[in-house]
């Protein structure tokens, strides 16, 4: 039965199809499929448009088109675009907004998360440019280096390479061949008017599917959508099929990539079906079965790592829109042949073959998996990108019986499906070899194995001799317009956190946040214990790094594998991964409700009671020499570490010390030092353990009692930093690494900016408008949008808790634009520093800042996250409900007050590391 929803006015009537499990399909009269379901645990909504378009759809000449396409549109529309201040990167900005797009083998997919106010802007913005983009050739010609850097940074790791390679072998024939991003020479020569007939075969409403999520009535959202897509016409040609097969595969394939590198890879590859057919859901059991480096329990950890063969594995099941390939690896430990790793692999899928799983491994990764969706779907990003993948290799439908097809897979139909696939001639198989290197290269300079190199890009300021660009070319590049703030922000009624959070000091000192977030059948939980870096940082070994690694590799009650067993059948085989900072040791979490009992359990035996076992510290060590190995060739891990050394004293805890120095350090630590500084750190006055979720307040608090109320320990000691001058003048720093496509750079120098400071949040502005935005910031706008030298620019506030940490400015490019991009670097932050913040660039950061921390409270692990922190720095809770208080008050005085003060970057430390131009 077809269903007609009342139509906007001018529309044709969208019709109802079908509603499954609380996510509802409709259809305009365009061809245009539309996804909503409704999600009222947080004032934030979701919107994905999925085109079925992706390097599927490529050929040789033009591969990497759907990915440049990709980028093509952010450059803009005759509606909105830069110059009139209103391009979707201007109007997302102001308000905060998550923002992204991807492209992969059989899709491209854009997507906002935006507080709910602003849903129509973005359906508004999409609807734009689904078919009215300019495509111009100077945005082509700039943004063409851009991607070309992208494609560059990727041919620095070992993993990119190997995938590049088994694809191209694997597939001959089928257009799975090509890599997503494209090969080089397509990339850097494919012509505008290729571009333009790719958008014009692909972009239009019959080819896509828009999916809405979030705080929102469905009929609300169905009128939005209506309103802007429903005029669009449906493509004047039909949507060409893709027809190429692959055929089956005659014979085992090898290959190898051989250059400069850390340790050698292994990845095997089997074509395995598409999507819907029927095998792909005990290949998907395979898949858990065999796991990965973070799940324990798994058979591929157990093997190789538990055996310090390897120091990562992982199996992945690419099920695609047309055959794929299922994929198992692992990164080898050094000493160790690689050649019996590869056997050792083979040997684990043979198995699979040979005998039954157990019943007991069967109900657990059935359990797994069933968990894994009810807690992806509490949150409404989550579940519009499930959808989004669903739309792009089948159907919605597909996703919303996937659950039930897993839970119906037996031991017989994963034997028979290792038979038919894991076979020698439907594999290939691919090392990654690293070059032997003179040992006489000068690498005086180690890496930074701290976590938020994960997240920041690098860049650099130059001292240059050679003036790169005319005084009137330097002029035009900084010559930005200022961006009217175009978006009308209505009053917000104050929000009532402090009201809502229920804070309990337990007698032994732990402190308790409690908060209820009903209807998501989910729990967010936040731990934080005072026990950091900075506390063991006078004893030698990084002690609160290797009791953090050790807290889940056993217990008391439980040893590693029971741990990692517990933890699978809850659906998060993570949970208990706690991380390292400089001041915490913590982790964060969501799980079923009815798993909190239990996971407080095994949380409180981990935190209180680790085993701290002689053979797991072994292994640890191991494991820690691997990651120095990489870190080694790493270009953004050598730069910071350089970087660390040149601007902090030995004894400052933002000091790295040698590589050498760190492994010997780490081959002393012993496990009673173990014993004895966990038991000086972690202890319950130094403790903060949140909750927010589908709960019972009361209820909840007595499990945590009932599991930390008997906890003893000494009150945490005070955490003082010592001063940290600025250097006596700017100094460069370069670090040759072999056979690297991209060099990282980093501009940095100590910065003495804390959380607590009357000015945080008018610095917090200043550097934001600066470089907070790769897209939108100052930098971003020169160095990547007009000059196209970078694929990311960034500056940077390292960690504000106490001070003293560093503020960098970072980036990546191509060596032959290193000193070009330093020149603007430069030139950038010298206008920027003489000219202060322009107002409209302070409303728009205030509004962006005001816009991401609602957006960022979508989930209840996101409020959990945010309760502990502000408890840890002291802001208490009803610091959540004042922060758009903190931002209504600056001005361009408050913020050039601030930049003036934090910022020195003719006092700054640039280091550039990677295959330098000569």
């Amino acid at each position: 039965m077809v269903n007609t929803v009342k139509k906007a006015e001018g529309s044709p009537n969208p019709q109802k199809v079908s509603e499954v499990k609380g996510v509802s399909e409709f259809k305009l009269e365009n061809g245009l499929r539309v996804l909503i379901a409704e999600n009222h645990s947080a004032p934030v909504a979701t919107l994905l448009v999925v085109y079925r378009v992706g390097s599927r759809n490529e050929a040789v000449g033009n591969t990497g088109s759907t990915h440049f396409l990709e980028h093509m549109l952010f450059k803009g529309t005759e509606n909105h675009n830069a110059e009139k201040g209103n391009g979707i990167d201007d109007l997302l900005t102001q308000i905060g907004a998550y923002w992204n797009a991807t492209t992969w083998f059989d899709r491209t997919s854009y997507y906002e998360v935006v507080p709910n106010d602003f849903l129509e802007m973005c359906v508004e913005l999409e609807a734009d440019r689904m078919r009215n983009l300019r495509l111009r050739q100077e945005d082509h010609d700039s943004e063409m280096s851009v991607v070309r850097n992208e494609l560059e940074r990727g041919e620095n790791h070992p993993e990119e390479a190997l995938e590049k390679e088994l694809y191209a072998i694997a597939f001959r024939e089928h257009p799975y061949h090509h890599p997503t991003i494209g090969w080089r020479s397509d990339v850097e020569s494919v012509p505008m008017s290729r571009l333009r007939d790719f958008y014009n075969t692909f972009y239009w409403p019959n080819n896509a599917t828009v999916i809405a999520l979030g705080d929102f009535t469905t009929e609300h959202a169905l009128g939005l959508i209506n309103k802007h897509f429903g005029s669009i016409p449906t493509a004047p040609h039909a949507i060409p099929e893709v027809y190429t097969t692959e055929p089956p595969q005659e014979g085992e394939r090898r290959f190898e990539v051989t250059r400069a590198g850390d340790m050698p890879r292994v990845w095997i590859g089997f074509h395995v079906p598409e999507a819907t057919h029927d095998d792909n859901y005990p290949l998907a059991a395979i898949r858990h079965l065999l796991g990965s480096s973070f799940e324990r329990s798994s058979r591929l950890y157990k093997r190789l790592i538990d055996t310090s063969m390897a120091a990562e594995v992982f199996a992945r099941h690419d099920d695609l829109k047309d055959p794929g390939l299922m994929i198992v690896g692992a990164t080898v430990n050094p000493g160790v042949d690689p050649v019996k790793v590869e056997n050792e692999l083979l040997d684990e899928l043979d198995k699979l073959a040979r005998e039954p799983v157990s019943d007991v491994d069967l109900s657990r990764i059935k359990s797994s998996n069933l968990k894994g969706t009810i807690l992806a779907k509490a949150d409404p990003s989550s579940l519009a990108f499930m959808l989004g993948e669903a739309e792009s290799k089948a159907d919605w439908h597909w996703l919303m019986n996937y659950d039930d097809r897993f839970d119906a897979v037996s031991k017989e139909d994963i034997m028979r499906t290792a038979k038919t696939y894991f076979v020698r001639s439907n594999r290939t198989i691919g090392y990654f070899i690293p070059r032997e290197e003179d040992d006489d290269n000068s690498l005086d300079n180690e890496s930074d194995l701290e976590s938020e190199l994960d997240s920041i890009e690098t860049s650099g300021s130059a001292q240059n001799s050679t003036a790169l660009y005319t005084a009137t070319e330097v002029k035009e590049f900084l010559d930005i317009k200022s961006i009217p703030v175009s978006v009308e922000f209505k009053p917000q009624p104050a929000s009532n956190y402090g009201e809502q959070v229920k804070k309990v000091v337990l007698s032994n000192g732990m402190t308790v946040l409690l908060m209820r977030n009903p209807g998501t059948e989910s729990v967010g939980l936040a731990v934080n214990i005072k026990a950091g870096r900075y506390f063991s940082q006078h004893e030698p070994g990084s002690l609160s790094e290797i009791i953090g690694d050790l807290l889940p590799r056993g217990s008391q009650s439980y040893d590693k594998l029971k741990i990692a067993e517990n933890l699978e059948e809850m659906g998060i085989p993570g949970a208990l991964e706690f991380f390292v900072d400089n001041y915490r040791v913590g982790l964060g979490t969501h799980l079923v409700v009815s798993d909190l009992p239990h996971y407080l359990e095994l949380l409180s035996d981990v935190m209180r009671n680790p085993l701290f076992d002689q053979d797991e510290l072994d292994k640890t060590k191991i494991e820690w020499r691997a990651r120095v190995v990489e870190a080694k060739m790493n270009t953004r891990s050598m730069a910071w570490n350089k970087l660390r050394q040149a601007l902090y004293a030995e004894e400052h805890l933002f000091y790295d010390k040698d590589f050498d120095d760190q492994l010997k350090e780490l081959e002393a630590v012993q496990t009673e030092s173990l014993h004895a500084t966990h038991k000086r750190l972690f202890s319950p006055k130094a403790t903060i353990l949140t909750l927010v979720g589908d709960i019972d307040l009361d209820k909840a608090l007595k499990l945590v009692e009932k599991q930390f109320s008997d906890w003893k320990g000494e009150e945490p000691s005070a955490i003082i930093l010592p001063d940290c001058p600025l250097p006596a003048k700017a100094q460069r720093i370069e670090i040759e690494l072999p056979e690297k496509a991209s060099v990282d750079i980093v501009m940095a120098h100590p910065c003495t900016v804390k959380r607590s400071a009357d000015d945080f949040y008018a610095a917090r502005i200043a550097n934001a408008a600066l470089g907070q935005d790769t897209i939108t910031s100052r930098l971003g706008q020169v160095v990547r949008d007009k000059a196209g030298l970078t694929y990311g620019i960034y500056s940077t506030f390292a960690d504000t808790a106490f001070g003293g940490a560093p503020w960098s400015v970072s980036l990546s490019a191509n060596p032959k634009n290193v000193e070009r991009a330093l020149q603007l670097v430069d030139e950038t932050l010298a206008d920027y520093m003489a000219k202060g913040i322009s107002k409209d660039d302070l409303a728009k950061e205030s509004g962006r800042a005001l816009g991401s921390f609602k957006v960022g409270l979508s989930s209840s692990l996101g409020i959990a996250r945010v309760l502990t922190e502000f408890e840890f720095l002291g802001l208490g809770t009803t610091e959540l409900d004042n922060i758009s208080s903190h931002y209504i008050g600056l001005t361009k005085e408050n913020v050039d007050a601030a930049m003036n003060k934090y910022f020195q970057p003719k006092k700054a430390v640039t280091v550039l590391s990677g295959t330098l131009a000569k």
